[in-house]
C-alpha cells in the first residue's frame, strides 16, 4: 500500500513539473521600461503639441513624422554640430535595422517600414542598387519584391502602411515604397518635402537621404538637420532615424535614433520589442505611426490586410540626459559593446584550444602528476569560459582602453579564476562548481530581465538584430547542461537514501530553470522549454524508477509538449503589445500564417551544413550521444567504468542527450545547439576522468571529498 501510495505522488511531482512553466506564464511579464511618458503600447506625447481643442494627457496623439535617412551613424552626429544640437534637446537612442535578409540595403529598411515586420528586397550577394522608381503613380517592378518575400518566406505583408484607414504623407523616393499599396499604387505623395503639406497629414514619412559613402557627407547631414527642424517647427512629434545599415557595403554600426520634443526632460528611447534602454528597433517605427488606431490591420473597405505587427509603440525611459557630448560617446562606446564579442569569441576560444592540446601532448608524453593536472586545468578552464561570456558584461569593459583586448582578458582572466576556485573548493569534482555556478548566475539574471546577456559573446548584437531579450540559444544550451549536471549531484547524494527523494530535487532543481528559461519577460525561450521539459522529466523518472517503459516515454513526452503550450496559450491571452514570442506564436498559428515562421526556422537550422563544419559538429554530436546510449562500446576504460560507478551518472548522461537531440530537431539553431552543449559538458566531463586515474567507488556521502 506505501508503495503504491509512493508511485503515485512520484506521478504526480512529474505532472507538476510539466506544468510548472505554465503556472509561471500567469503572471504579466517583466517590463523593461521604468516609465512612459505614454499610455502602454502608444508613443508619448509632447503637451505642448496637443491639437486644438484637447487637453495634454488625453489618449489622441499628436502628429508622427519619421524621418528615415539610410546610413546615419553616431559618428555622423559627433561629427555635425546642427545634429550635435539636437541631442540636447531629444530623446535618443540606437536603431537596429535588421531586416529578413542577409544586408539590410535602403530598399530592405524602406519595404521593412511599410511591412511592419521584417521584409527582404535586396538580391544577396550584390551591392545596394538604386530604389525603384514612380511611374504613373505606381511602384515600378512591384511585384518583384512581392515575390520575393514569398521566395523567401519572409512572411512581410508589405503594404501594410499603404493600407492604412488614415491619411499617411510621403515624401521622398523612400517613403513611396514605405507608403506603397499591396498592389504597388501609391496616393499623397510628393518627391520632395514641404512643412507645409503636413496639415493635410495624419501622419508623415521623411526620405531624407541616402548618407553618401565619403564626398558630400556633411552637406548631407546640414540637410539632415534642416528637415528635423523644419519638422518640428510645423508641430510634429518627430522621430529622427537610420533606415538602412548598409549603403554600397558600409561599416556595420548601430544606427541613430532620435525624437523630439521630448515631453518633459531628454531621455532613452526604447520599445517593448527590445526592453532595452537606448535601443529600439526599425520595426517599432511602424506601430508608432500605427498608435493605438483601430485600422492598423484593416484596409478602409474593412477586410484584413496583415497579421500582427512585429515591434511596438517607442516609449522612453530612464534618467534625463543634459550633456550632447556624453550621449554621443555613449553611443560608440555601444558601438564598441557589440562589434567586439564576436571576434573575441573566436580569439579566446582558440587560444583555449591551444592551451587544451598543448596540456594533452605533455600529458601523454610525460603522462606526470603535474601534467595530469595542468590538462585537466585547461579543460576545467573551458568550462570557466561558459560562465565568463556572461560575467565578464559586468566589468563593462567596452568602457576600457582597446575594449577588444579588454574583453579578451577579462573573459580569459574568469575562465581561469573559476577554473582555479572549484578546483582548490572542490578537487576532482570542480566540475560540480562550475555547473553549480552557471545555473545560479543564469538563474538571477533570467529572473532580472538577462542584463549580463545583451552584450554578451553568445547574444548578437543590435547591428545582427537578433535575441533584443530573454536567453538565446548559446545561453540555454548552457543552462541545460548546468542544470542536468547540478540535478544530477543532488540526486547522487541523495539517492540512497531515498529515490522519491532524489527524484523530487531533479523536479526542483530542473523545474526552476524551466520556469526561469520559459517565462515570458525572463527567459522567454520558446525552444529552450520545449527541449529541457522531456530531459528534466526523464532524468526525473529514470532517477525514481532505474528504467522507463515506452508507455512513460509517450507520457513523458505528451507532458513536455503540455507544457509548452500552456506557457504559449497564456502569452496570447496577453494584450497584443505585451506579448512575447511564445503569444506572437500562437497568434501567427491562428492566423494560419505561421508556415513562413516554420520554414525560416528549417532554413536556418540546416544552412550550418552548407559547409564542412556543420557536419563536423553533427558527427562530433552524434559521437557524444552514442557514448550515453551505448557506454561499453566507448573505448576507454575509465569512461566505461565511470558510466557504472554511481546510479545518477546514467540518468544525467542520457538527459543531456535527450534534450540536445530535441533542442537539435525542433530548434532554429539546429546542430549548433547540442554541439555547444556538447562543448560545456565534454571538458567538465573529461576532467574529472583525468583527476581520477581510477573510477571513483565511494559512498554518495563522500562525493565531495577531495581525493590526491
Amino acid at each position: 500500500m506505501r508503495s503504491w501510495r509512493v508511485r503515485r505522488m512520484l506521478a504526480r511531482a512529474l505532472f507538476l513539473a510539466a506544468a510548472a512553466a505554465s503556472l509561471a506564464a500567469a503572471s504579466p511579464p517583466v517590463q523593461a521600461t521604468a516609465e512612459t511618458s505614454g499610455p502602454q503600447g502608444r508613443a508619448p506625447r509632447a503637451s505642448s503639441q496637443a491639437p486644438a481643442g484637447e487637453s495634454a494627457g488625453e489618449s489622441l496623439l499628436a502628429q508622427v513624422v519619421v524621418i528615415g535617412v539610410p546610413g546615419l551613424t553616431w559618428s555622423d552626429v559627433k561629427a555635425s554640430p546642427e545634429l550635435t544640437a539636437l541631442v540636447g534637446k531629444s530623446n535618443a537612442g540606437s536603431i537596429t535595422v535588421k531586416t529578413a535578409g542577409p544586408h539590410t540595403c535602403p530598399i530592405d529598411g524602406w519595404l521593412t517600414l511599410g511591412a511592419g515586420t521584417r521584409a527582404w528586397g535586396s538580391v544577396p550577394d550584390e551591392p545596394c542598387g538604386d530604389l525603384p522608381a514612380l511611374v504613373d503613380g505606381k511602384i515600378q517592378n512591384w511585384q518583384t519584391y512581392v515575390d520575393r518575400q514569398a521566395e523567401h518566406h519572409t512572411g512581410a505583408p508589405i503594404g501594410r502602411l499603404g493600407q492604412a484607414g488614415h491619411p499617411i504623407c510621403g515624401f521622398g523616393p523612400g517613403a513611396a515604397i514605405a507608403l506603397a499599396r499591396t498592389d504597388g499604387t501609391v496616393a499623397n505623395w510628393r518627391p520632395t518635402f514641404e512643412a507645409a503639406a503636413l496639415g493635410n497629414c495624419s501622419d508623415a514619412i521623411v526620405d531624407g537621404g541616402a548618407m553618401p559613402i565619403r564626398e558630400g557627407r556633411a552637406e548631407a547631414r546640414r540637410k539632415v538637420a534642416e528637415l528635423v527642424t523644419q519638422a518640428t517647427a510645423a508641430g510634429a512629434w518627430v522621430v529622427l532615424a537610420g533606415i538602412s545599415q548598409e549603403v554600397e557595403w558600409a561599416h556595420q554600426q548601430p544606427l541613430v535614433a532620435l525624437q523630439l520634443p521630448p515631453d518633459g526632460e531628454p531621455r532613452w528611447l526604447t520599445s517593448d520589442s527590445t526592453r532595452r534602454p537606448g535601443l529600439i528597433q526599425l520595426t517599432d517605427l511602424t506601430a508608432t505611426i500605427l498608435r493605438g488606431r483601430d485600422a492598423a490591420n484593416v484596409d478602409p473597405a474593412g477586410e484584413e490586410t496583415a497579421g500582427p505587427l512585429d515591434g511596438t509603440a517607442i516609449t522612453v525611459t530612464g534618467d534625463a540626459h543634459t550633456d550632447p557630448a556624453a550621449v554621443i560617446e555613449d553611443r560608440l562606446d555601444t558601438n564598441e559593446r557589440f562589434e567586439q564579442p564576436r571576434p573575441m569569441l573566436v580569439a579566446v576560444s582558440l587560444t583555449i584550444l591551444a592551451a587544451e592540446l598543448l596540456a594533452l601532448g605533455w600529458f601523454l608524453i610525460s603522462r606526470s602528476r603535474r601534467s595530469r593536472s595542468t590538462f585537466g586545468f585547461t579543460l576545467l578552464t573551458q568550462g570557466g569560459f561558459f560562465v565568463a561570456v556572461f560575467l565578464s558584461t559586468a566589468t563593462v569593459w567596452w568602457r576600457w582602453p582597446s575594449p577588444g583586448l579588454s574583453l579578451y582578458f577579462v573573459v580569459l582572466a574568469i575562465s581561469a579564476l573559476f577554473a582555479v576556485l572549484a578546483k582548490l573548493l572542490l578537487g576532482r569534482y570542480a566540475y560540480v562548481g562550475i555547473a553549480l555556478a552557471a545555473y545560479l548566475i543564469l538563474l538571477v539574471d533570467g529572473v532580472l530581465g538577462t542584463p549580463l546577456q545583451f552584450g554578451s559573446m553568445f547574444t548578437d548584437g543590435p547591428v545582427i538584430g537578433g535575441r533584443f531579450y530573454g536567453f538565446g540559444n548559446s545561453t540555454f544550451a548552457t543552462l541545460a547542461v548546468a542544470t542536468l549536471v547540478v540535478a544530477g549531484w543532488a540526486a547522487q547524494r541523495l539517492i540512497d537514501r531515498s529515490r522519491v527523494q532524489a527524484a523530487l530535487a531533479v523536479l526542483a532543481i530542473g523545474g526552476a530553470a524551466i520556469v526561469v528559461d520559459g517565462r515570458p519577460g525572463w527567459g522567454t525561450d520558446f525552444g529552450g522549454i520545449i527541449a529541457l521539459t522531456p530531459a528534466v522529466l526523464l532524468m526525473a523518472w529514470l532517477t525514481w524508477r532505474g528504467g522507463i517503459s515506452l508507455r512513460a516515454l509517450i507520457g513523458i513526452g505528451a507532458a513536455g509538449v503540455l507544457a509548452v503550450s500552456a506557457v504559449a496559450y497564456l502569452d496570447y491571452l496577453r494584450p497584443e503589445d505585451q506579448r512575447s514570442h511564445f503569444g506572437t506564436f500562437v497568434a501567427r498559428l491562428l492566423d494560419g500564417d505561421v508556415n513562413d515562421v516554420l520554414i525560416r526556422k528549417l532554413e536556418m537550422a540546416v544552412q550550418f551544413f552548407a559547409g564542412p563544419a556543420g557536419w563536423a559538429m553533427l558527427a562530433g554530436v552524434m559521437l557524444a550521444m552514442l557514448a550515453t546510449v551505448l557506454p561499453d562500446r566507448v573505448p576507454s576504460a575509465s569512461y566505461r567504468a565511470f558510466f557504472g560507478s554511481r546510479p545518477m551518472v546514467r540518468p544525467a548522461l542520457l538527459a543531456l542527450s535527450t534534450c540536445g537531440l530535441v533542442g537539435m530537431l525542433l530548434n532554429d539553431a539546429g546542430v549548433a545547439l547540442p554541439a555547444i552543449m556538447t562543448g560545456f559538458a565534454l571538458p567538465l566531463l573529461v576532467a574529472h576522468l583525468v583527476a581520477s586515474p581510477t573510477p571513483a567507488t565511494v559512498s554518495p556521502e563522500s562525493h565531495l571529498v577531495q581525493e590526491h
